[in-house]
């Protein structure tokens, strides 16, 4: 942890049938959330909770994984609705305008800095 990251001395967790943590959180509850709820405290430096938080961590990562392939899936489809005339550019949000702009420009710049190297079988090897 950095000297900016607040250290707790507990969590509160909520757990599955088999006992397993589900949930964690460092947020304050009321004696009817914690009921509700049925959340645990538990300590802070638990192994179980130190696992808990890595196997989140590895979920979010292969979320991650994947956002970019996503990316691009949606700015092709967003590519076909316009050609065909099912909406506009302009029907789009100006912040989301704005980032396929930059997209198109990004990718634009790399295209050509690719279309620069010459490919296998012509010229030569890369």
């Amino acid at each position: 942890m950095t000297d900016e990251t607040p250290k707790f001395a507990a969590f509160f967790c909520q757990r599955d049938d088999a006992g397993s943590i589900t949930a964690v959180t460092h947020e304050a509850l009321s004696a009817d959330q914690v009921t509700a709820g049925h959340w645990h405290t538990v300590s802070a430096d638990s192994d179980e909770v130190r696992q808990f938080l890595v196997e989140d961590t590895d979920h979010v990562s292969l979320l991650s994984q994947t956002d970019v392939g996503l990316a691009r899936v949606l700015e092709d489809l967003i590519d076909v609705l316009i050609t065909r005339g099912l909406i506009q550019f302009t029907d789009l949000p100006q912040a989301a305008q704005a980032k396929l702009l930059e997209r198109r420009q990004s990718r634009a710049s790399l295209s050509h800095r690719l279309e620069l190297m010459p490919l296998d079988g012509e010229n030569g090897l890369i």
